[in-house]
């Protein structure tokens, strides 16, 4: 047998400590902000002034939009002048049921002529009213016209330029999409079924974006959603990280 020559022989000398063994589960997802609103119009028509641009700061009810107001003000228009002819109609069935209706007590007229008057008042009140509804409906789309923040956030989407016509008949269009708060975000990740059991709540999340390729970020499991989403037949299921973004670094993504 062979012998060992003893100064071939090396030594490496180490001292015994505690660690922690580390099983990852990797994942990607898209980072998103926690909180956004669709800002669209309930009318159809032509926009006419946008006074908004992407990433620009906004206030809760502060003026993003104008649409066209030709149309709508015709309409105003015509809604007053149809309250008008129905209100004078009414009048003038009102005083003539006011007769019919001394006439008949009087029994100079029969009670057939009297139920007669009576319905065409009744008729008339109700065209009066309809006529009214039309006014105020005239109004309040003239109110849609000006389309306005529903919260304070920043533009993160412009879909739509002046001159362009938005129909609403069956939905409404998306003009706006704001984001509440940037500096807290989150990432939906899907994570496959055979992973999902390592995934608990508050667990703390190590994540990289492509923007800064050398950087690592860190988040924290704030729900595990318990819907599964097939994806290329393979069982997902959503996990939401919760990110702070007070520095603002992840906003280009």
């Amino acid at each position: 047998k062979p012998k060992i020559e003893a100064k071939n022989i090396e030594y490496t000398y180490t001292s015994l400590h505690k660690g922690d063994i580390e099983a990852s589960v990797s994942s990607t997802g898209t980072l998103e902000a926690i909180n956004t609103v669709d800002v669209g119009t309930q009318i159809s028509g032509t926009i006419a002034r946008i006074y908004v641009d992407f990433n620009d700061k906004v206030r809760a009810g502060q003026l993003l939009a104008e649409m066209d107001m030709k149309m709508l003000q015709t309409a105003l228009q015509s809604a007053r002048a149809n309250l008008a002819v129905s209100q004078a109609n009414l009048n003038q069935v009102e005083d003539l049921h006011k007769r019919n209706k001394l006439l008949f007590e009087k029994n100079v007229i029969s009670e057939q002529e009297f139920n007669t008057s009576k319905f065409s008042l009744e008729q008339a009140t109700s065209t009066r009213e309809a006529a009214r509804a039309n006014l105020t409906n005239a109004l309040v789309n003239i109110g849609y016209a000006k389309i306005t923040s529903p919260i304070n956030g920043i533009i993160i989407e412009k879909s739509v330029d002046e001159g362009q016509t938005v129909a609403a008949s069956f939905s409404t269009p998306t003009m706006f999409i704001i984001a509440e708060d940037l500096s807290k975000m989150q990432i939906l990740a899907d994570v496959d079924e055979s992973d999902i059991g390592y995934i608990k709540d508050s667990m703390k999340v190590r994540f990289t974006i492509q923007t800064y390729p050398d950087a690592t970020f860190f988040g924290k499991v704030s729900q595990i959603r318990l819907q599964p989403i097939e994806i290329n037949n393979v069982v997902n299921y959503q996990v939401v990280i919760d990110i702070n973004n007070k520095n603002g670094m992840l906003i280009q993504e």
